[in-house]
């Protein structure tokens, strides 16, 4: 039979042009999707996958309360921030500042005013708009009351909302810390009114936007459940449960017998163990942890003097402990890890050189040492034998190794109660013992801390990050400390399972993407 025109001039259509028609339609509509999803919209049927899968995660560090307001804890960092409470901005590639609630800025160039435009349709968990009038509101309470991190806005003279999806930020002087601090907690957005209306029940119920609500607080769980109503693209599980446990072994072993399908361990040792289990999966990546040997510069410490200090850098051989310890990342010679801003490749500053080292020693006489410890805790016990055979063997020191519990450890490295010690830091702002003369290393130095005020008086972000680097590159060649390297952070998973990033994983455990059949790296 022959195929009827539908046109109104009875002539047929040619197959090739609609074939190109049709072509043409798909790109178009290929196009208007592709972009909605760059401007942060959820694309219709292509959000993670709508499964009601259930997982359980086996951490450590359990925090002790959900009010995240108050609670100053990693382990609620790590619960909640980017699955159930989200941050105006958030860090890119050499941490730089990248888009998240907002989704676009500028600064005036005296960095006294900057100006917001939030994504649209942008919701808290309870379906309310989360809007600019939402964010100052959030902004000014966590100035008023202090919430966890509010140190970091300081010099603000006025929060506005011009408009619905614009916000502004006045400043009495440059504050050029500002977007970096609205990574973090000082830039979380909370539901204000909606915690108000509930009775502000911030310990055991969540306020926030993020792609989780709090479903359930157990005695050693929380229960995350997906949010139906996220403005961006769902999670692709329905229910996580967090579930705590008091040691890595107990840990490795939930994950190994079944009771949990996802476990971070925080050791090496039990990352490794996991890893030889077939069945399983481990990946890791930078974390935020560092170690170090810690000098203390105290006037009573033989490492007061900055060529003993010096010495002590090129007598070990940073860059083979780094190769070599099953929980390192990279080398650092530095108080800035790769994580944070002001970062600087300074491992050519003290290159393994005993010769070099032994030479220094000689401009000291034998009795201007006294006998000291190396301390440490167990997990460093073998590393600490290394080093405390180095200090004695290659620069004479009366050294011996003396091996605490970790508790003891960071108790007497916070009080200055050691001579030198091996041991980690933690957190983004590690650095800061550098410039206070903290009681934790008694370091002071004119040098340095201008270098850190001169950073803190620039205009914007990008100033401030370059002038950390000069902070950062004084306080390694006045060697204030024997740094070695930054630690990874371990995400061992089922063969199947998958979806979560190791990187800083201690910090901020990002599960929206955790699903079976793709692995996190």
């Amino acid at each position: 039979m022959e195929e009827k025109d539908t046109h109104s001039d009875g002539r047929r259509v040619a197959p090739w042009i609609v074939f190109m028609a049709t072509i043409a339609v798909i790109a178009i509509v290929a196009a208007f999707f592709i972009v909605r999803a760059k401007r942060g919209g959820t694309l219709p049927g292509s959000g993670a996958v709508q499964s009601q899968q259930s997982y359980t995660v086996a951490l450590t560090d359990q925090p002790t309360s959900l009010d995240i307001r108050t609670n100053d804890e990693r382990g609620v960092e790590q619960a909640l921030v980017d699955n159930v409470y989200e941050t105006l901005l958030t860090t890119g590639d050499d941490v730089s500042i990248a888009a998240n609630l907002v989704a676009r800025w500028s600064e005036t160039t005296d960095g006294l005013r900057y100006s917001f435009i939030l994504r649209d349709g942008l919701r808290f968990a309870d379906g309310s708009a989360l809007d600019a009038s939402a964010v100052v509101t959030s902004l000014q309470a966590i100035i008023t009351d202090h919430y966890v991190g509010y140190e970091d806005l300081g010099d603000v003279a006025q929060i506005s909302n011009p408009s619905a999806s614009q916000f502004t930020i006045t400043l009495h002087k440059p504050n050029p810390r500002l977007l970096y601090a609205l990574t973090g907690r000082a830039g979380i957005v909370y539901n204000i009114k909606g915690a108000h209306a509930d009775g502000d029940g911030y310990a055991t119920h969540t306020y926030g936007s993020g792609p989780f609500t709090v479903d359930r607080v157990d005695g050693r769980s929380i229960t995350l459940s997906r949010n139906a109503d996220y403005w961006g693209r769902q999670a692709s599980a329905a229910h996580v449960t967090l579930a705590y446990y008091n040691s890595d072994d107990a840990l490795a072993d939930a994950l190994e017998h079944g009771d949990a399908d996802v476990a971070l361990p925080r050791s090496a040792g039990a990352a490794a163990r996991l890893a030889k289990n077939e069945s399983l999966h481990v990946s890791d990546g930078l974390g935020m942890r560092q170690t170090l040997l810690a000098l203390n510069s105290a006037q009573e410490s033989p490492f007061s003097d900055v060529q003993v200090r010096q010495s002590t850098r090129y007598a070990i051989d940073a860059a083979e402990i780094a190769k070599t310890q099953p929980d390192a990342a990279a080398q650092l010679s530095g108080p800035i890890g790769r994580l944070q801003p002001g970062y600087t490749d300074l491992n050519d500053l003290f290159p393994h050189d005993p010769e070099k080292a032994a030479s220094m020693r000689t401009y000291f006489s034998y009795g201007y040492f006294r006998p000291f410890t190396v301390l440490t805790d167990e997990q460093h016990r073998a590393l600490g034998e290394q080093i405390t055979a180095t200090l004695t063997d290659v620069v004479s020191m009366p050294a011996t190794l003396e091996v605490v519990d970790t508790a003891t450890l960071t108790k007497r490295v916070a009080d200055g109660d050691y001579a030198c010690a091996l041991t980690t830091l933690e957190g983004a702002d590690g650095y800061m013992r550098f410039v206070d003369g903290s009681t934790m290393f008694h370091y002071q130095n004119g040098e340095a801390q201008r270098a850190y005020n001169d950073a803190l008086a620039k205009a914007n972000y990008n100033e401030y990050r370059e002038t950390m680097r000069t902070f950062d590159t004084v306080v390694s060649q006045d060697a204030a400390s024997a740094w070695l390297y930054e630690n990874k952070d371990f995400v061992a998973t089922k063969a199947s399972v998958g979806g979560i990033p190791a990187e800083n994983s201690s910090w901020r455990l990002q599960l929206a993407g955790l699903t079976n059949g793709v692995r996190g790296n």
